[in-house]
């Protein structure tokens, strides 16, 4: 694996690993992944207001009422959600302590930077950009398999790349380059993605050097926490990612290069939202009774 694609480098903070660049892997290994992810309801400290308890309770409900497993999202595609904005500082301080964190963070490298985070509810994103001159910050909850503003980003990013002068060492480098212009430029939204495993093909130190040189870096990165980690950053190619699986070691077991609008990873599936949706609902009557 290259340097340029160790965890040091990666822009989300990894919780529980050691810090440093990842051994190159050979061949996928069966290997532990570590402690499976279970959902885990939030436990909000005792309102010491009852307004902001009652105002607290009335955000979750619009946020339950805001999810739709059947807003599938995309570029242009408001999804629906409640602007946190504005909220008293106690109101505020509840609600994120209602919502927790979930598995999914990301990060949008451009302008302000915009910080996203699931919450504990699948398919509930949390977005904050800090206010930057005279534009406004953003606070705000949205429901859906993942944020607009991430696909419009991705949404962006040019179109063409140009080879720089071939380095030695190269082995797989160029046909697999080509391969993955030629897919990017046709592809299509709904299209099922189009993945390289590197992890299975021999590829030299400069091969992986070469092809992170030419495609670059689209300012996006996500991390999903499940069995292990799961890093994924955009290329500065649109439609092309990486997508390296780490387990519980934080060795590299799966390294591919992906052409999509977002990975499969990154999203939460319809059924993840339905979940979310009955569990508020249950998590509203728990709440009523513990901050009324």
């Amino acid at each position: 694996m290259t340097t340029s694609f160790s965890s040091g480098s990666f822009p989300i903070p990894v919780v529980g690993i050691g810090p440093g660049s990842q051994p190159e892997a050979e061949a996928p290994e069966c290997a532990t992944p570590g402690e499976m992810a279970v959902f885990r309801m939030p436990v909000p400290r005792q309102a010491k207001d009852p307004e902001d308890a009652a105002a607290a309770i009335r955000v979750i409900e619009a946020l339950r009422d805001a999810i739709d497993p059947d807003v599938a999202g995309g570029p242009g595609v408001r999804l629906p959600g409640v602007d946190l904005a504005g909220l008293p500082a106690g109101t505020l301080v509840l609600v994120n302590e209602c919502l927790g964190e979930g598995e999914v963070s990301a990060v949008l490298e451009r302008d302000a930077p915009l910080r996203i985070q699931e919450t504990a509810f699948a398919g509930l994103w949390h977005l904050r950009r800090p206010a930057v001159g005279e534009a406004a910050g953003e606070d705000r909850v949205e429901a859906g398999p993942i944020p607009t503003a991430l696909l419009e980003a991705s949404g962006r990013l040019r179109t063409t790349v140009s080879l720089p002068s071939e380095p030695e060492g190269l082995m797989n480098a160029l046909p697999l380059i080509h391969e993955l212009i030629e897919r990017a430029a046709r592809w299509k939204s709904g299209q099922a993605s189009h993945v390289v495993n590197l992890t299975l093909l021999p590829m030299t130190p400069a091969d992986l050097d070469y092809i992170d040189a030419v495609f670059g870096r689209g300012g996006i990165a996500v991390l999903s926490r499940g069995y292990g980690n799961c890093r994924i950053t955009a290329t500065g190619l649109r439609h092309v990612w990486w997508v390296q699986y780490f387990n519980a070691m934080d060795s590299l077991i799966l390294n591919t290069l992906e052409v999509c609008d977002m990975p499969e990873a990154a999203l939460a599936a319809a059924e993840d939202l339905r979940d979310s949706k009955e569990r508020l609902g249950e998590y509203l009557d728990m709440l009523k009774e513990d901050l009324c």
